[in-house]
């Protein structure tokens, strides 16, 4: 089956499920959940979540999951056109970024994060998905987007050790032949953070957390990137088995 049909029946599926959402209501009894907003304040804060939970119905779940495979999957699509691929043999063609398109874009998507970070806050806000007694949304806006500006650093230390005497541009899927020693630490080297990746995206595609999605999935690209620089250093490549 072609690339672009199996990711077009996928988003399919996350929109029939944020569909699904569209038809169940927030509450399994609405004038209860009435009632224990408006005591929130007079009882236990454990208790309250205990009750909301009991009420709550599963319409965020679908919604928050609908929207993530959504968006995974178009971003995707968006992937796809863009480098003209429409199967398997055309993905193995791909070639990588250079240094200097590498460093650019990486800095530029990760700031995406900043208006993630207010619409993630301010989407569920206005969903109710946080008690009348919690803080203001102000408060985590403003430590993230901190954390999001200063992260620029060790992301950027990160990109000049990965980019130090590599072959970019180079073919994306390679295998070198023979490993050595440094090959096969270098492979060790980003598998883990291409696992430590995904883990983060499949969190991101369950809570439907719409800026972080495309993000993640960018940066799983750069990391391709970099690691095919780092392995084709390491003599004769071949064509990879896969995708």
């Amino acid at each position: 089956m072609k690339t672009r049909i199996t990711i077009i029946l996928i988003f399919i599926i996350g929109l029939g499920l944020f569909s699904y959402s569209l038809t169940l209501p927030y509450y399994k009894d609405q004038k209860a959940a009435e009632n224990l907003l408006n005591n929130a304040y007079n009882i236990d804060k454990q208790e309250y979540y205990k009750k909301e939970a009991e009420l709550r119905t599963s319409k965020t779940t679908f919604m928050d999951l609908g929207t993530g495979i959504g968006i995974a999957s178009l971003t995707i699509f968006i992937f796809l056109l863009l480098t003209k691929s429409n199967n398997f043999s055309d993905l193995k063609k791909l070639k990588t970024f250079n240094k200097a398109t590498i460093f650019i874009s990486a800095n530029l998507v990760w700031l995406l994060l900043l208006p993630g970070i207010h619409w993630y806050y301010e989407f569920r806000g206005r969903r109710g998905d946080f008690p009348p007694f919690a803080d203001s949304i102000g408060i985590p806006i403003a430590i993230q987007t901190i954390f999001v500006l200063l992260s620029l650093i060790p992301l950027n230390i990160f990109l000049i050790i990965t980019t130090i005497k590599t072959n970019l541009p180079t073919q994306l899927w390679t295998v070198v032949k023979n490993y050595s020693r440094p090959s096969i630490l270098w492979e060790l080297f980003f598998s883990f953070w291409l696992l430590v990746n995904l883990l983060f995206f499949v969190d991101f595609v369950v809570y439907g957390d719409h800026f972080a999605i495309p993000v993640n999935l960018f940066f799983t690209y750069i990391l391709l990137n970099l690691r095919a620089g780092q392995i084709s250093k390491y003599g004769k490549v071949k064509e990879s088995a896969y995708p």
